[in-house]
């Protein structure tokens, strides 16, 4: 696998995470008619956040993983980056989109992340130097 192939994985992966995430608001919206913010209906509150949380986080991590891939950093390290984040967002998405407590999912799914804004910022800084 190149890092151009990786990097389409990861996207991929993320951009079908994000669109479950989107179907998620829509059939709340529908099922209860909200056609505007949350209605104060807190599946709908939770699936808005999910939506928003993954749209925040996986477009800096993936525009970073691009970053990675055009200043030569190994295929390895673009894994380990991607990976994170996808394992990360979807995990998060799945926590918070079932309970509005404290879940495994979410917490997991956050240290994940993070993780992978941490590996890609400081792996981004290293093959730049």
């Amino acid at each position: 696998m190149t890092e151009s192939a990786a990097i389409a994985l990861y996207t991929g992966l993320n951009v079908m995470i994000i669109l479950a995430l989107i179907w998620q608001v829509i059939a709340h919206r529908r099922r209860e008619k909200i056609t505007l913010g949350d209605g104060g209906f807190p599946p709908l509150i939770r699936a808005i956040r999910a939506h928003a949380n993954a749209t925040e986080v996986a477009p800096i991590a993936l525009i970073g993983l691009i970053a990675m891939a055009m200043a030569n950093a190994p295929l390895w390290a673009i894994h380990v980056g991607g990976l994170s984040l996808t394992l990360g967002r979807a995990l998060h998405a799945y926590g918070l989109s079932r309970d509005e407590g404290a879940s495994f999912g979410r917490m997991v799914g956050m240290i994940l992340s993070l993780t992978a804004l941490l590996w890609i910022g400081v792996t981004c800084v290293w093959v730049a130097l």
